[in-house]
């Protein structure tokens, strides 16, 4: 409001003086009064945004000669940038607007929904994402967002016909392997989550992310079916792509302790503790077997 009030001052202050100054004062005076305003409003701009409302020397206003497709994507990225600086209402309006600019397209619900998603509105996400898979119903993509949105209601085993549906229309995703595993491991269900994993193993997952999340699962899903050797296996794994994991970690020594490993077990819950001093399983482990 500071910065308002001394533009407002500059421009009566113009106004004022334009009665008596001389014709060339008076363009002096306007020509620097332009720049005055013009470099309050950059300010403004940079507070807000920093640099980022700048792409390819245009700050993203709409054009209002630009065509739909230039117009949809000045407001996907300014919404993104909205986001980003935590305008939550704003960056919605603009996904609103963008929406419904016509025609309308399975990647502006998805866009919106997964939008949803991060602010943990998932019903909201939901619905949108129903609708990407009615513009494109031979696309797995709005098929497993459905799938994501129920998983994170808890509706488990309503994301389950969600990621067949995406699996089957795109069998080489290792991505839709694994959230379906997910779903598998939540609904009890071990042996198809640990066919999920491997199968998401098989595949190759480019992302170490991925490929360590898909290890764990996969021991994970062994540990739950009581095959001790190769959940270690896979712990094992996992473990080597991210060796401060104190969940694998903590699963491998149970593994171990279980399978009569007794002091590779107390290894692993020290290797945990030393991770995560705070950990309760990890020090209860470990007076557990001290004790012993």
């Amino acid at each position: 409001m500071r910065r308002r009030g001394i533009l407002f001052g500059l421009v009566a202050l113009a106004v004022a003086m334009s009665a008596t100054a001389p014709a060339g004062a008076q363009a002096s005076l306007s020509d620097r009064l332009a720049r005055l305003m013009l470099q309050g409003q950059n300010g403004d701009l940079q507070r807000r945004f920093g640099n980022m409302l700048v792409d390819d020397g245009r700050d993203l206003e709409i054009d209002p000669a630009a065509g739909v497709g230039e117009a949809r994507q000045t407001l996907l990225r300014r919404a993104a940038l909205y986001e980003k600086i935590k305008d939550f209402s704003r960056a919605e309006s603009d996904l609103a607007a963008a929406v419904q600019l016509d025609p309308a397209s399975a990647d502006l619900y998805l866009a919106r929904g997964y939008f949803y998603m991060r602010r943990s509105r998932f019903t909201d996400a939901l619905g949108d994402f129903l609708l990407a898979m009615k513009f494109s119903p031979d696309a797995a993509r709005g098929r497993f967002a459905a799938g994501r949105a129920q998983a994170a209601l808890g509706n488990y085993a309503a994301a389950l016909g969600y990621y067949d549906g995406a699996i089957k229309l795109a069998r080489r995703d290792p991505t839709y392997y694994l959230a379906r595993a997910e779903a598998y491991v939540r609904l009890d269900q071990p042996r198809l989550a640990w066919a999920d994993f491997d199968s998401a193993i098989a595949i190759k997952l480019p992302r170490k992310a991925d490929r360590y999340y898909a290890f764990l699962g996969r021991g994970f899903a062994s540990l739950m079916m009581a095959d001790y050797t190769n959940a270690i296996a896979d712990f094992d794994s996992a473990i080597a792509l991210d060796p401060r994991a104190v969940n694998a970690l903590l699963w491998r020594g149970y593994a171990r302790e279980r399978s009569g490993q007794v002091a590779l077990a107390l290894d692993d819950y020290e290797r945990a503790a030393s991770v995560e001093p705070g950990d309760r399983l990890a020090r209860a482990n470990l007076q557990r077997l001290r004790s012993n």
